[in-house]
């Protein structure tokens, strides 16, 4: 392709070429990385490691304090349909979670083991060091009031995870400008052919779970209630244990912290802010 045939910068086609480029460049440096150390996490936790253990009724949420380098499991016993997180920093919750940082720094929407939960600032809040699922949402985000009209009925007084994280984070002292996109575990959300948002049937099963790294003080809420392209035609959230437990120490060479460029960055600010 010769100067003439390149698309013009202010195109959909340029910025497009230019991502798939830098895709491209960044892939290539982290596959030259040395083979990083995998989180071994336990799949039964032993008692005596649990700090918080917590049944999550089915339509229900919950708001905890999760101090940094302990770890929360999320485990869908029940193999419901979606469970929503938000997370803020504990010491400053002015900075939380940002699903469009997490995706674009990643290159990828596929969360999984050894990927990290970026902040506003471009900060780690947490790390997945464990994951049975793999199918998880970073895009569509939670049910709403109004999704749930469209789903359920107009007359649907089911609840919904925008209203249930307004409520967690009143109990954590902040208010609605403080709710904002969050990420949905367990929600198999894929794209088809169009680029519509389609649900991948028979992903979820009973007993997957996730484990979440603590890189810093958070405050983290919790929302049971089902995707809103969850195929079920009823309401028919069911109980996700959530709990706290003390975790292994991350290694110098934590898969984590170390597996690409990007991460060894984002750790770097993490890292310098904590010492400060």
């Amino acid at each position: 392709m010769n100067a003439s045939d390149s698309p013009r910068k202010d195109t959909p086609e340029f910025h497009r070429a230019r991502y798939l480029e830098l895709k491209a460049q960044a892939k290539a440096a982290n596959s030259r990385r040395v083979t990083a150390r995998r989180s071994e996490n336990p799949r039964e936790i032993p008692q005596e490691l649990i700090m918080v253990q917590d049944l999550i009724p089915g339509g229900w949420y919950r708001s905890h304090r999760l101090p940094r380098g302990n770890s929360l499991r999320i485990a869908n016993e029940f193999a419901t349909h979606g469970v929503s997180v938000l997370l803020w920093n504990a010491a400053d919750p002015s900075e939380r979670y940002n699903p469009a940082d997490t995706v674009k720094v990643q290159w990828t929407a596929r969360i999984g083991p050894g990927k990290l939960l970026f902040s506003d600032m471009g900060r780690v809040l947490a790390s997945i060091t464990a994951d049975t699922c793999g199918m998880h949402d970073c895009i569509a985000g939670g049910s709403t009031p109004e999704s749930n009209a469209r789903k359920y009925g107009a007359d649907s007084h089911h609840r919904n995870t925008r209203d249930n994280f307004l409520l967690a984070a009143g109990k954590q002292g902040l208010g609605p400008r403080d709710v904002g996109p969050c990420i949905t575990f367990f929600a198999p959300v894929t794209t088809d052919s169009a680029g519509r948002f389609v649900w991948r049937y028979g992903a979820i099963r009973l007993g997957d779970y996730v484990d979440l790294r603590a890189e810093m003080d958070l405050l983290v809420a919790l929302s049971n209630c089902p995707h809103p392209l969850s195929p079920e035609a009823n309401f028919e959230a069911r109980p996700v244990r959530a709990m706290l437990w003390r975790s292994p120490p991350a290694a110098a060479d934590d898969f984590c912290r170390t597996a690409t460029e990007e991460a060894v960055r984002a750790f770097e600010n993490t890292d310098a802010v904590l010492a400060s």
